[in-house]
């Protein structure tokens, strides 16, 4: 009976981990631990070159407001010449235009100038009535 006592009294104990066990175990926590580091170098260095990035990104975004701002004024421009251009080369505008850029004028018109007070000329002109067609 004290055989059985015995086997009744004892407790099962862990079992011992052997020596190459307890390397493999090391060897993984030194992975592991490395592996942590390196990411967080990695880590660092992202965000430094973000920080570099930061000034250069908001130096662009002005750079980049200035020229819509030249692109506005310049398609402001381009849409005034173009509408002149188009003014000039319209064949219903031409006696209009031969009048406003020469001293001709229609047989119909005549001009009226008139001096003000301060002795300028203001010219006006003024369709007249066509004696042949009364």
């Amino acid at each position: 009976m004290k055989v059985s006592d015995d086997k009744a009294l004892k407790v099962p104990s862990r079992p011992r981990r052997s020596r190459r066990s307890r390397k493999i175990n090391q060897g993984i926590v030194t992975e592991t631990v490395l592996k942590l580091f390196f990411s967080f170098l990695i880590g660092l260095a992202g965000v430094a070159s973000l920080i570099k990035l930061v000034p250069y990104h908001i130096r662009q975004q002005g750079k980049l407001k200035e020229l819509r701002a030249q692109v506005k004024e310049t398609e402001a421009i381009v849409f005034k010449l173009r509408e002149e251009f188009n003014r000039n080369f319209d064949p219903q505008q031409t006696q209009s235009l031969i009048e406003e850029y020469s001293s001709l004028t229609a047989p119909n018109r005549i001009h009226i100038f008139v001096h003000d007070e301060n002795n300028t000329a203001i010219s006006n002109s003024k369709i007249v009535s066509n004696p042949e067609e009364d």
